[in-house]
């Protein structure tokens, strides 16, 4: 291969962004729009990473409450956001934000912020000079290792990094005087203050609600991983609630809950690169339209992955600082029972219900709004529904009672169901995805001895071959021609099937093998856990192509199956290794000094304990992978979203986006809600 070529990030770009902290225009060069679309990514992150973590930690403590019915209902609104695609939250949130009232009818819910279908509207500091407050938010960050570095010489208090990096925010402000801003109607505009797109929003708001619904369940876990004798012993010395919260539970819980959140901290990072989907020009989006305008695939894609590394490193590294602060002191004693085993989930009892007036109002007041909740669910989605006819038959309904359009779903139930297949082979589809359906079965839930559960699923894998390679009266159904629900099956299930032997050896190398294997390995998983998926998608329909010749315009499917594989793969692995980690050292020393071979160990004492361990962790992986097959039709691929998508492009059915959302979104729930049970039932 020949060396990279970055000549043409000189060149003229010739192309508009529509919205970025940084001033850019097409006469600007290519490297400038880039830097760009990099500050774009960084915003959505800084903004939606603080967000996202106050929404979850309010939501973890709120599911600590012994009040069944409020656990319940966060329960009710957690999950479906868990076990659904990011992507498609984020389709039904900008669908949503498209659908408000025009700017001249904006929502305002507080004075100078309104909401409309042109964006967010809200208050800003005009004349903040950007670049001098980054360099004094460094001098902030940086404060630790600055400390250390002049140890030798001299102290470095903190009070000195806030004393610099206030005199440069200083000076660069003084010849920009400040001026607070606010939004006001002027015509048919906004003039004034920041007016945050609708696609920007659409992340903002998707991005944050999605990770918060995790780092709820980590705030929820950490705090119930704290010791009761701890907290028992501070209630004993009349410490009260907020004493007792910053003194003996918050060091116990970060210590728990600091490597989990920073595991959401780079997944929130990394679904940034979803904004592609949507038209917002982050580094992503602007890569691409570049690669289009000048062919650099190699080079376009090498700088993308070379700036989420770094930026995953940064990330890393700083919450990796935090969690070594918080542990540098060491525990006396994390014996005996947690918080987590005493206290166990609430049951629906008077009791508790009604145990004092708060009690009793929270009840009365949940009660009352998801019964109000139920009946209008029950109104639009039920009695005042349209069930069969046309676009026009809901649009007569809608006139005379709001209710939903299921015609929508009855109407398109076909292309939703096998994409673009021919009429005449959809039956063909439907026998591969009931058998698909089957072999799910088979692995997950049957109470199967392995060598059984091989040989079925080995079977039946063998029957779907020969129905899509064409037996009977069926002719062969080739990939290029599959979508919609098949698509996204085989595409989940061999995803799992595949990455577990891979990622067993990769566990296995990097635990284990020669030191250049060991090296090799770790490399690889960690580079392909810190890349997004997007990312990946792109560098496997870009790449392979231009290193394997041949016409891949057919092949977009197996291009997005070898980028799944990768990446479930890498994630499983790191998983296993855990579990490796935590099987017992004995046990392998008792089969060595039994004489067992290291191959016999490994696959009778060492790989079945780690395979428990495991099990958990590794279902969550498997959510993971049936929710990122929606990350596909990012490189043409007609998978069930694509189909949700294609259906209301129809501007007849457009209004009723709702419906097809919903419908997507059951289909994903019912293949993540019960690995997600099982998970929690191992």
């Amino acid at each position: 291969m020949d060396a990279l070529d970055l000549s043409w990030l000189s060149q003229r770009a010739g192309f508009q962004i529509s919205e970025s902290l940084l001033h850019a225009s097409p006469d600007d060069s290519y490297a400038h729009l880039l830097l760009a679309g990099a500050a774009n990514t960084l915003a959505i992150a800084a903004v939606a990473i603080p967000l996202a973590t106050l929404l979850g930690t309010a939501l973890g403590l709120l599911r600590l409450s012994r009040h069944a019915l409020l656990d319940r209902t966060l329960t009710l609104l957690i999950e479906p956001i868990r076990n659904t695609p990011v992507l498609l939250q984020l389709f039904m949130w900008y669908a949503l934000l498209l659908a408000l009232p025009p700017i001249r009818e904006a929502w305002q819910p507080l004075p100078g912020i309104s909401l409309s279908n042109r964006g967010l509207s809200i208050p800003a500091l005009m004349g903040l000079n950007l670049w001098p407050l980054l360099v004094a938010l460094s001098i902030l960050v940086l404060h630790p290792w600055l400390r250390n570095q002049m140890a030798r010489w001299t102290r470095h208090p903190l009070w000195l990094s806030i004393t610099l990096a206030a005199l440069i925010a200083a000076a660069g402000q003084y010849h920009a005087p400040l001026e607070w801003s606010v939004p006001q109607l002027v015509g048919l505009g906004v003039r004034g203050g920041w007016t945050l797109s609708p696609e920007l929003t659409t992340l903002l708001v998707g991005l944050s609600v999605f990770h918060a619904s995790y780092i709820s369940d980590v705030v929820r876990g950490a705090v119930l991983a704290v010791p009761a004798g701890q907290v028992q012993a501070g209630l004993a010395l009349g410490m009260r609630w907020p004493t007792l919260a910053q003194t003996v539970i918050y060091p116990y819980a970060a210590r728990v809950g600091i490597p989990p959140y920073a595991n959401q901290c780079l997944m929130l990072l990394k679904n940034s690169t979803l904004a592609i989907a949507i038209g917002f020009q982050d580094l992503m989006a602007i890569i691409n339209t570049t690669i289009t305008q000048t062919g650099k695939a190699i080079e376009g894609m090498t700088m993308a992955m070379a700036f989420y590394l770094l930026a995953g490193m940064v990330v890393a590294a700083l919450l990796s600082h935090y969690n070594h602060r918080i542990n540098k002191a060491s525990l006396l004693s994390s014996s005996g029972l947690r918080l987590g085993q005493m206290l166990a989930t609430p049951r629906f009892q008077r009791a508790t219900l009604f145990a004092n007036t708060g009690s009793t109002a929270l009840t009365l007041s949940l009660s009352v709004i998801l019964a109000w909740l139920a009946w209008q669910s029950l109104q639009w989605g039920v009695l005042n529904a349209t069930w069969v006819g046309d676009a026009q038959a809901c649009r007569a309904n809608a006139a005379v009672a709001a209710g939903a359009c299921w015609a929508l779903i009855t109407s398109n139930i076909q292309l939703l169901m096998f994409g673009t297949i021919a009429s005449g082979q959809r039956s063909q589809a439907a026998m591969c995805c009931a058998l698909l359906a089957v072999v799910a079965l088979v692995l997950f839930k049957a109470r199967l001895h392995m060598r059984w559960r091989i040989a079925i699923v080995g079977l039946l894998s063998a029957l779907i071959v020969a129905i899509l390679q064409g037996i009977g009266p069926w002719p062969a159904l080739p990939t290029v021609a599959w979508g919609g629900v098949l698509s996204t099956l085989t595409l989940a299930l061999l995803a799992i099937m595949l990455s577990i032997p891979l990622a067993v050896a990769l566990a296995l190398l990097r635990k284990q093998g020669p030191w250049w294997l060991r090296t090799s390995s770790a490399g690889l998983i960690d580079a392909i856990r810190s890349i997004p998926l997007v990312v990946l998608l792109l560098v496997c329909s870009f790449w392979i192509p231009l290193f394997f010749k041949g016409d891949w315009s057919a092949s977009k499917w197996f291009l997005a199956l070898i980028a799944l594989i990768l990446h479930t793969s890498c994630m499983l692995a790191e998983v296993l290794r855990g579990a490796l980690q935590a099987v017992p050292i004995g046990q392998t020393l008792a089969a060595k000094a039994m004489g067992m071979r290291v191959s016999a160990t490994l696959l009778y004492i060492v790989l079945p304990q780690a395979k428990r361990l495991a099990t958990p962790a590794a279902l969550g992986v498997f959510v993971g992978a049936i929710k990122d097959t929606s990350l596909v039709a990012i490189i043409g691929v007609f998978d069930t979203l694509a189909a949700a998508k294609t259906v209301i492009a129809d501007t007849g059915w457009r209004p009723y986006f709702a419906e097809v959302y919903l419908f997507a979104a059951a289909f994903y729930l019912l293949l993540c809600i019960p690995l997600a049970h099982m998970a929690k039932r191992t």
